[in-house]
């Protein structure tokens, strides 16, 4: 068919796919040139790789240190796209405003808090392979005693404020994370027993010791500090720092800095100039958006879902299946204005499901918590109102694979859904009667209820089929939204039921969860209020241990009694990460890392894994130009399905 036939037959065109030299414009006397030039680079865009194998750096002396050492460190290439652009703004959302800009003490744990902790470790790991990268340090170097290490900083370094990053800011930080005026018990605890010294050798030198001996992979993933700004403190936490620094930027060594904020309204970010983190190879063509502004936006994703398709944002995810299927039904996702874009990737997941609160008077009672086991049905939620694309999880980790050792049991599998059984055991606990509304209660008249605390509005429609399967088993659900405070509220244990999960690592290790030592206070980790003699030994003992294998089978032990407990009934993972984005989003053709999911994230968590779109001005030019003329593109799906099992 010809260019001029195409014309005549646009809605035929529609159909056939007729384009303009293969571009993605239509035939309509519209040219997008700078579009047509980056995608077919895109499309001519191989895989890099992302080796970063550890190799000894025989070059590296450093003089006047206590022992003889073999220094490392590893030479990673480039890991961003060639085609990405420098400058532009990021428009991005964020659900509620942060509770504080600290990221230690009272509130600090919120969902924000990334964007605040933007300074790399010591050294990164891998996205892809997680093998070792250089970051705040270039090279480490393993002590004979097997629980220190030592590392030669990077001279280059520098905060957001211009300052070398030095050897004082990691002493600075080690006191600081232990002092009692940050008021956070769970860094007051770890900087005391996990990480026992740091000591600077010069200024550009350090020597970090852990509480006990420990495989090289583990010390290094153990001890990976972030340093902490000891000139912006004065050298001093002072006893009022929670009040005084509640809404004070610290600066980091990361490429971003806080530059403006409305309280309650929007956080701007820019770029450092000149971030001294471009030295390294695998920082190129990454963190590439000189402007990042995020504007809150309550009130759900059906309020964000308006803003992305009006032009406000510039990406929105679409993990829910529906919203994934409704994407095309909308105008600027039918004219091509907004691509579509999806890679499945190895999901480490840690704790997720209904977490229960065993103060509570209900869940108390560990056959209540078996009893929901077999009342939630979790599959019939996938099947239904996530149209069957999530998997069922069954475990409190998930992919926690470390130099070699498994850490999770994935052996452990839940229950499928069993009202009888669950009545049984429901009796046993005492509610052996029902009343006319068919929820069962017992002696005393009390109902068979708990209330289940959750924080989207579109996780309304899969909990209410979970709400509706229990009333089977002759149970109630509750339901309440809380968009703001949940967290805190979790927190403070000032709950029953919580429909949330926490984010992991490398592996987890789960003493901040259900150590008694954290389960009477408020602000720790330990949301159940669990304590258990024998739960406290392999805690302990988790910790203490050296050898990795070891280690991993200690971690499989904790997951088991967590199961056998009933402190989780565990919802669903995801092996899959899906967006639409404005066309002057741009991406690598891969998109993203093995072990890393969101490609839209600009900079938060482990630096080695973000970063890596960027804005193109002169396709958002082409863009806007072409929806003002009533020019359209193909609609386009990008994917990566390397990963794709």
């Amino acid at each position: 068919m010809s260019t001029d036939s195409c014309v005549r037959n646009a809605l035929l065109a529609a159909a056939l796919g007729c384009l303009v030299g293969g571009t993605g414009a239509w035939a309509q006397a519209y040219t997008s040139r700078a579009l047509d030039a980056d995608e077919r680079a895109m499309a001519a865009e191989k895989r890099p790789s992302f080796a970063s194998p550890t190799v000894e750096d025989k070059g590296m002396t450093v003089s006047g240190l206590p022992e003889k050492l073999v220094w490392y460190t590893s030479r990673p290439g480039v890991f961003g796209s060639p085609r990405a652009k420098q400058g532009g703004t990021y428009r991005g959302y964020i659900a509620e405003f942060p509770d504080t800009f600290r990221t230690v003490g009272p509130n600090a744990n919120g969902s924000y808090r990334p964007y605040f902790t933007t300074s790399p470790g010591l050294v990164d790991n891998n996205g892809e392979t997680k093998e070792w990268m250089p970051a705040l340090a270039t090279d480490w170097a393993f002590g004979a005693d097997g629980r220190s290490i030592y590392f030669k900083l990077n001279e280059k370094a520098r905060w957001t404020d211009g300052t070398p990053v030095t050897s004082a800011d990691y002493t600075f930080m080690l006191a600081m994370m232990r002092s009692p005026n940050i008021q956070d018990p769970w860094y007051n605890e770890f900087y005391t027993k996990q990480v026992v010294d740091v000591k600077a050798f010069g200024d550009f030198v350090i020597r970090v010791q852990a509480g006990v001996p420990m495989a090289r992979d583990d010390l290094l993933y153990n001890v990976n500090l972030t340093p902490r700004p000891r000139h912006f403190y004065a050298g001093e936490i002072r006893k009022d720092w929670v009040d005084a620094f509640q809404w004070t930027f610290e600066p980091t060594a990361g490429p971003y800095s806080l530059a403006s904020y409305k309280k309650g309204e929007s956080l701007s970010f820019k770029k450092v100039k000149d971030w001294w983190g471009y030295q390294y190879d695998y920082n190129r063509y990454r963190f590439n958006v000189d402007s990042l502004e995020f504007r809150v936006i309550t009130g759900g994703n059906d309020i964000v879902r308006n803003y992305f398709y009006n032009g406000e944002i510039d990406s929105y995810p679409l993990i829910v299946p529906q919203e994934w299927a409704d994407a095309e039904t909308h105008e600027p996702v039918k004219k091509g204005y907004i691509d579509r874009q999806y890679n499945f990737y190895v999901p480490l997941t840690g704790v997720s499901g209904i977490i229960l609160n065993v103060k509570d008077p209900l869940f108390a009672d560990v056959r209540v918590r078996r009893g929901l086991y077999y009342a939630i049905n979790i599959q019939k939620m996938i099947d239904t109102a996530l149209r069957g694309e999530y998997s069922r999880y069954h475990n409190i980790g998930l992919a926690h694979v470390f130099a070699g050792n498994t850490f999770d049991d994935d052996s452990i599998r839940k229950p499928a859904f069993d009202p009888g059984k669950a009545a049984e055991l429901f009796g046993a606990a005492g509610y052996s009667s029902s009343g006319a509304d068919g929820i069962r209660k017992n002696a005393q008249g009390d109902r068979l209820s708990f209330e289940l605390l959750y924080q989207s509005p579109n996780h309304t429609e899969r909990l209410s089929v979970l709400k509706e399967e229990a009333k089977k088993a002759g149970l109630e659900i509750q339901l309440k939204l809380m968009q703001q405070g949940a967290f805190t509220a979790v927190r403070e244990k000032k709950f029953q039921a919580w429909w949330g999960g926490m984010s992991t690592s490398l592996y987890d290790d789960y003493w901040e969860y259900f150590h008694s030592v954290n389960a009477a206070g408020t602000q720790t980790n330990n949301f159940w209020g669990y304590a258990d003699k024998d739960m406290d030994k392999l805690l302990d003992s988790f910790r203490r241990e050296s050898d990795l294998a070891r280690k991993a089978a200690l971690d499989r032990r904790i997951q088991k009694k967590v199961d056998e407990a009933a402190l989780v009934i565990p919802n669903y993972y995801v092996p899959y990460w899906r967006g639409a984005a404005w066309k002057w989003i741009r991406f690598p053709a891969w998109l993203s890392q093995k072990y890393f999911d969101d490609f839209f994230d600009p900079f938060s968590g482990t630096t080695g894994y973000t970063g890596y779109f960027w804005v193109d001005g002169d396709i958002r030019k082409e863009v806007i130009d072409a929806e003002r003329g009533g020019k359209v593109y193909t609609p386009r799906i990008v994917k990566d399905e390397t990963y794709r099992k």
